[in-house]
């Protein structure tokens, strides 16, 4: 087991926000006095109930003398328990069934324990129906097991580490069918009851075993000789498509990536109604939520498919190789959300994969601004799902690609296909994954592991440039800002730079081993780019100090997609005529990247000067839909101005082909704070939509109109029975909307009901609301409220953090951003004035390297220059 300097499970000793809350607890790997073999469960599900009558056999070998064994076995009623057929003595605390055996096993001794029990599972399967509320939602019951959630519905021994080969025998009303792992045995119906047993040949953890009944249609495909499944609602076959039809070619590309062919006897995916996560990778038989189907009107803005490609790969990472305890669990996570960027590239090309990753990295770094920094490897906490996090996963996933940048590609990929192949039908820890790339590629990554996973933060970048003309040289200064009186560490790391100079681009490695750095590079003539980082592979934040007229140039020319919305973003913060022509021309081009474009129109709205609103207005017309949605999120910024509204509004009325620009448009109707903002909004927010982004956006834009006749309109779009993402968005604005409204006390109780709701993703949107509400008085229902699943009961405990510490009100936050916002305007329209005077007087200088004065003379750092640049990596 590997030794690092301080516990993997401490959280930061200075943090305002330690991950380990009050009375967490060490985790490790459970005792193992047995080994599961096989697990058959035969089940009877009662829908009117919403029971279960089960029998569970479970085949265990001893792997040292025992007489007892002891399930997980979650408020199960146990009416018998026979060993090797005959009846033995057995204790149920609720939480776990305890048998003697007649005889105590000797180690490697097999023995076959059947637990009979009914149960009305709180969590681990779910039963579904029509209700008053909701009258179509479909008849539907499916599990989720990770992470220690089978328990709830089978018997088990309920640890990743104990994998097992399965049956499943499912009994449900005779018009529904069922999904389980493995592959179909038989099928028979007797009267109105219908049985399906499923067979997985192949031993997988208890929490990926998995049953989903309803009716359902189905469509079928084939990647080489393995089988494809996919189960939809009725009527959603195009949309159910729309989503899962690259499936193959996702196949082929993991299958490369790992070496390993698909490794079961087929794979299924199906669409489950209020599905509590976005996916499940349920070994053969993925669940995937519904809220994901979507039309094509939906397709232009949206698909699918970093969510298939994330449980596809778990098929693998995951499934084939298990993390051995839960700590553990980015070996599986952050593998999964590694393959998202993965397909990305090998699909939609480097710079949407670069998109989808810089995603991943703000996601990560918003929860360590907004949370807390923790090791991946952490073992103090309540439940194990509470190491589910941006950490597990989007952390995850980026130190792999830490590790693959600074390997290369071919000893990266030769060193996954080796952990894939030692390791496959295992339980794995980090160790394992570090040991099997040192084999393959002969790097002792020891020091990497201890930096990236086993303690908290992340490199915290300062690069200031400047050129140097009479030496010759340009210098950068590098510096790590990170605190490190709280376990992170000074992080050694490679820090490429591109350098544009005559016309020719060169690429620097530099190796930033300290705190502290100034690296000199040889540059005859002042170089037009600087472009430190080029594609943002760094996982950490970077702040670069460099003059305007790099920025520009880069903008504006630069070959590397992130590059170039990197200057977009720096220019926004700049000002200036310059910036706002340059953000213009880039915006108004169809022929450069979206994202980059979107990028542009942002920083327009950012600096808020009549030439930005010009060239906003001008693109309100641009044909890509996701570009478009930026423009009129920029157009949100000018309050109060009587032309953009109106813009805006007849889109509003109007509509637009995109859903999304739509429900845009209607949240920065509210934001620009027009007359009849109110009025105009609650008739938005009846609107349908793909996933209610359009009413959603009116709810926001409710919310940011700081009307207090707002206030009822989104309390009553709270209700049970309202459009389900709808409900989350207006319980956001009810606290958003409560100060203004001189509604706290009505706010609270409203809270306070909905901390209750049936709705698992309405629940959840409780805590975020209670912390911008800000109201203590919330306190002893979060307090009362008895969640059953550990993510609300971790929310709660992190909600009523925030309140006891007075987290700041949301109205002195809106009063200083519209001060700050008011300021910002006349400095920056000042700014524009002062710059076109001068440009009137004079020739705009040509591209420097940073100006001002050159900074001293120190010795030169070490920078590795590499062969003059000829194609992306």
């Amino acid at each position: 087991m590997r030794c690092c300097h301080r516990h993997a499970s401490e959280s930061a000793s200075g943090d305002l926000h330690p991950f380990s809350l009050p009375g967490a607890t060490e985790h490790y790997a459970a005792e193992r006095p047995v080994r599961a073999e096989h697990v058959r469960i035969e089940l009877d599900l009662d829908f009117d109930e919403k029971r279960l009558s089960g029998l569970c056999t479970t085949r265990v070998s001893a792997l040292r003398p025992v007489s007892t064994v002891t399930f997980d076995a979650v408020d199960f009623d146990v009416s018998e328990v026979h060993a090797d057929g005959r009846p033995v003595r057995f204790s149920n605390s609720g939480a776990h069934v305890r048998i003697e055996l007649h005889s105590q096993l000797s180690p490697g001794q097999p023995c076959e324990v059947a637990i009979r029990y009914t149960c009305r599972p709180r969590r681990g399967l779910y039963f579904w129906g029509p209700d008053a509320g909701y009258p179509d939602r479909p008849r539907q019951a499916w599990t989720q097991g990770q992470d220690i959630d089978a328990r709830a519905w089978f018997p088990c021994l309920d640890t990743p580490a104990q994998k097992a080969t399965s049956e499943v025998i499912a009994t449900f009303p005779s018009e529904m069918t069922a999904l389980s792992n493995g592959t179909l045995e038989s099928d028979t119906t007797h009267g109105t009851r219908r049985t399906q047993h499923y067979r997985m040949a192949q031993p997988v953890s208890p929490y990926l075993v998995t049953l989903a009944v309803g009716e359902f249609e189905e469509a079928t495909d084939t990647v080489g000789t393995v089988p494809l499944r996919y189960l939809f609602p009725k009527g959603r076959r195009e949309d159910a498509l729309r989503c899962v039809r690259r499936t193959p070619e996702m196949v082929r590309v993991f299958q490369e990536v790992t070496g390993e062919p698909f490794p079961w006897s087929g794979y299924a995916q199906v669409f489950l109604t209020e599905f509590i996560l976005g996916g499940m990778e349920n070994t053969t038989a993925t669940s995937l939520t519904d809220a994901v189907l979507h039309d094509a009107r939906a397709h232009q803005d949206y698909n699918a498919e970093p969510l298939v490609s994330h449980e596809l790969a778990h098929q693998w990472f995951g499934d084939l190789l298990t993390c051995r305890d839960w700590p553990h669990g980015w070996l599986n996570e952050g593998f999964a959300t590694w393959c998202e960027v993965l397909w990305k590239e090998r699909a939609d090309g480097q710079d949407e994969a670069d998109l989808h990753r810089n995603a991943q990295l703000e996601g990560y770094l918003g929860e360590v601004r907004e949370r807390y920094a923790r090791p991946i490897v952490a073992r103090r906490f309540h439940a194990p799902m509470d190491v589910f996090d941006r950490h597990l996963y989007e952390k995850g996933g980026l130190v792999l690609h830490e590790l693959r940048r600074r390997l290369g590609d071919a000893l990266f990929f030769r060193a996954l296909r080796h952990y894939v192949a030692r390791h496959r039908h295992g339980a794995v820890e980090t160790v394992d994954l570090s040991r099997a790339f040192e084999e393959s590629t002969g790097h002792n990554l020891d020091g990497f592991f201890d930096q990236y996973v086993f303690a908290p933060g992340h490199p915290e970048l300062k690069v200031e440039v400047r050129y140097e003309a009479e030496d010759a040289r340009l210098r950068l200064k590098v510096r790590q800002t990170q605190r490190t009186d709280s376990g992170t560490p000074v992080f050694r790391l490679p820090l490429d730079v591109a350098i544009t100079a005559d016309g020719r681009d060169t690429l620097h490695r530099l190796e930033v081993t300290d705190a502290e750095h100034s690296f000199l590079l040889p540059c005859t003539v002042a170089p037009t780019q600087v472009r430190v980082d080029p594609r943002r592979d760094v996982l950490g934040t970077l702040d670069v100090d460099k003059g305007a007229a790099l920025w520009l140039e880069e903008l504006r020319a630069a070959p590397e997609m992130r590059a170039r919305t990197e200057a977009a973003v720096a220019l926004g913060k700049h000002g200036g005529y310059r910036a706002v022509e340059a953000l213009g021309t880039v915006l108004g081009d169809a022929r450069v990247f979206w994202a980059t474009r979107a990028a542009c129109a942002k920083s327009l709205g950012r600096l808020r000067t009549p030439e930005s609103r010009t060239r906003l207005l001008d693109a309100l017309s641009t044909e890509h839909p996701r570009v478009r949605r930026a423009v009129v999120a920029a157009l949100g910024e000018f309050r109060r101005d009587t032309e953009v509204a109106a813009r805006l509004r007849a889109l509003v009325e109007g509509g637009d082909a995109s859903y999304f620009v739509e429900g845009e448009a209607a949240r920065s109707y509210g934001r620009v704070r027009a007359p009849d903002a109110v009025s105009v909004l609650e008739t938005v927010s009846t609107r349908p939509s793909f996933q209610d982004v359009i009413a959603v956006g009116a709810a926001d834009g409710l919310a940011e109109t700081q009307d207090p006749a707002a206030f009822p309109i989104v309390a009553a779009r709270t209700a049970y029975g309202q459009p389900r993402v709808l409900r989350r968005a207006a319980t956001q604005a009810v606290a958003k909307l409560a100060e203004v409204a001189g509604r706290k006390r009505e706010a609270v109780d409203l809270l306070a009901e909905l901390l209750r709701d049936p709705l698992f993703r309405v629940q959840m949107g409780v805590f975020d609301a209670g912390r911008t509400l800000g109201d203590r008085r919330l306190i002893p229902a979060l307090e009362g409220t008895p969640f059953e699943d550990p993510r609300a009961r971790r929310a709660a405990r992190e909600t009523v953090r925030s309140l006891r510490e007075g987290e700041p009100q949301a109205r002195e936050v809106s009063s200083l951003r519209e001060e700050v916002d008011r300021l910002k305007e006349e400095t920056r329209a000042m700014r524009e004035r002062l710059e076109a005077l001068t440009l009137k007087a004079a020739p705009a200088p040509g591209p420097r390297g940073g100006g001002g004065k050159t900074p001293p003379k120190s010795p030169r750092a070490r920078a590795k220059p590499a062969a003059k640049k000829g194609k992306r990596r």
